[in-house]
């Protein structure tokens, strides 16, 4: 297969970008130690093409595939989870990427965002061109074909909404106080409050 214009995907370094707050990933031949930037957490045997973005305080787990994503803050992806992978284009004569002109462009082509404080469970797919919502949650074994709503939580092959996390109340106050913005000690901070107020409605 035609390589010319593949960014390579070995294994992963971290690098911090002061004006954005956001983490790059850089890949080197062989993980063998864990990312310098402590607050972002990579796993080994997990592959992420180098203009994926990945934002602070974020886990991804061990043998996950990830291309061309931009991924919040405070995400939590388990293993063996798919990406962004390349899809062929079916409309084009031949489904061979040898025949594309600019192969990786084609192949992903369609933005992929998962945004901040969602969890995907072990073993899911994400197509490209789909955005996983703010708090959202994919259950595992799960085939998302189309994007997900904030808060929501997804299951199945295709997904399909199970239903929401927390009540309509409760995901307003939250995407109001925009806290996956903060630092972690603020952001703790933040949430028990919300927390402890929902306590004194209940």
């Amino acid at each position: 297969m035609r390589t010319s214009g593949l960014p390579r995907i070995r294994t992963i370094a971290i690098q911090k970008f002061r004006a954005t707050g956001e983490t790059r990933v850089k890949l080197s031949k062989l993980f063998r130690s864990k990312p310098k930037k402590k607050s972002t957490r990579i796993q080994p045997g997990t592959h992420i093409s180098d203009d994926t973005v990945i934002g602070e305080h974020s886990y991804i787990g061990s043998n996950c595939s990830i291309t061309r994503t931009r991924i919040g803050r405070y995400v939590s992806i388990a293993n063996n989870v798919s990406i962004g992978q390349g899809e062929h284009d079916l409309s084009r004569a031949s489904t061979s990427s040898l025949f594309y002109d600019s192969p990786y462009e084609t192949l992903t082509a369609g933005e992929c965002v998962i945004e901040s404080d969602v969890w995907i469970a072990v073993d899911s797919i994400i197509r490209r061109g789909v955005t996983i919502g703010t708090g959202a949650v994919v259950g595992a074994n799960s085939f998302v074909n189309k994007d997900v709503p904030p808060f929501a939580i997804v299951g199945g092959s295709p997904a399909r909404i199970l239903g929401y996390r927390l009540d309509e109340e409760k995901r307003a106050a939250l995407l109001a106080s925009r806290w996956w913005e903060l630092g972690l000690e603020e952001a703790r901070q933040t949430l028990s409050r919300l927390e402890a107020s929902w306590a004194t409605e209940a």
